[in-house]
């Protein structure tokens, strides 16, 4: 007992795909019989034959997910690699040093040892260089 003929004819006049037709179990053989359009159009005007609603993509799993997700999958850009981030920060920060002795901010054994913490990673920026030196009273006396 084969409703393809009934199943397509019936999705082309819904507007609709083959999976979406309804056909009544029960008027099974009142539909098969039914081999006219006009006929299938009699079946959809009683109910015998309906359209199903669009199933769509649930959000219910997205809606779950909570948190700040930062990993490979989820970023977007170009970042730059961690040696050439660290290459501008350091020249920077030593930039900065290098003006600090030459302005004699900085005494000779200052600046070395904030060299070596620079290479150790010790701070941020210049700006965090300046922060530390305050704090410390690195600064000399004029």
């Amino acid at each position: 007992m084969s409703l393809r003929g009934q199943r397509r004819l019936a999705a082309d006049l819904l507007g609709g795909g083959l999976n979406r037709v309804w056909i009544d179990p029960e008027e099974n053989d009142r539909v098969q019989s039914a081999i006219t359009r006009d006929e299938i159009k009699k079946l959809i005007r009683e109910g015998r034959i309906r359209l199903l609603p669009k199933t769509g993509v649930s959000r219910g799993r997205v809606r779950a997910r909570s948190g700040r997700r930062k990993k490979a999958g989820s970023r977007k850009g170009s970042q730059k690699p961690g040696k050439e981030a660290w290459v501008l920060k350091i020249r920077a920060i030593r930039r900065h040093l290098r003006w600090l002795r030459d302005k004699r901010q900085l005494a000779p054994g200052g600046y070395k040892t904030l060299q070596a913490m620079a290479k150790g990673g010790a701070f941020r920026s210049g700006s965090h260089v300046d922060e530390y030196v305050k704090a410390h009273q690195m600064l000399r006396k004029r």
